[in-house]
């Protein structure tokens, strides 16, 4: 599938998507900012070294940023490269996943709020999210999948 394909589906699904996952293995942003909504949450997995990417400047930094581990600032390009371009400084990371769902601080903080996840890997950010869809209901109702057109 052409990129220009895949961004014309994906585009209108990510515009109007709650909750945005990305788990590529991509190089270069799959998902833009401006295509983002307030209120809307966006999660990078794919993101585990600093030449991976799945998101561009703009969705990192407008968001209040959580991630999984205090090494994600280090590893993940989706953060190592907009802080290496000054867009970003390692103090704009709201907090770790561990401190969010302790309480030791504070999640959204108002209904359109944008909110972004990066995790570079560990393996209780692993179990937790394994056990918070074990717990779940089910999918959104409002959840797409993008499939390649035939």
């Amino acid at each position: 599938m052409s990129s220009l394909v895949a961004e014309a589906y994906l585009a209108p699904a990510a515009g109007e998507a709650d909750i945005i996952s990305c788990a590529t293995p991509a190089t270069g942003p799959v998902i833009k900012g401006d295509w983002r909504e307030p209120g809307s949450h966006l999660d990078l997995v794919g993101s585990f070294r600093p030449t991976m990417r799945e998101a561009d400047d703009q969705c990192v930094c407008r968001g209040t940023i959580f991630i999984d581990t205090p090494q994600a600032p280090h590893e993940s390009g989706d953060l190592t490269q907009p802080i290496g371009a000054g867009l970003l400084t390692p103090d704009d990371i709201a907090g770790t996943l561990p401190d969010l769902c302790a309480g030791t601080i504070p999640g959204r903080r108002t209904q359109e709020g944008i909110t972004v996840f990066n995790a570079v890997g560990s393996a209780l950010t692993d179990l937790t999210a394994t056990s918070a869809v074990h717990r779940s209901p089910g999918p959104s109702p409002r959840a797409h999948t993008c499939q390649e057109p035939t």
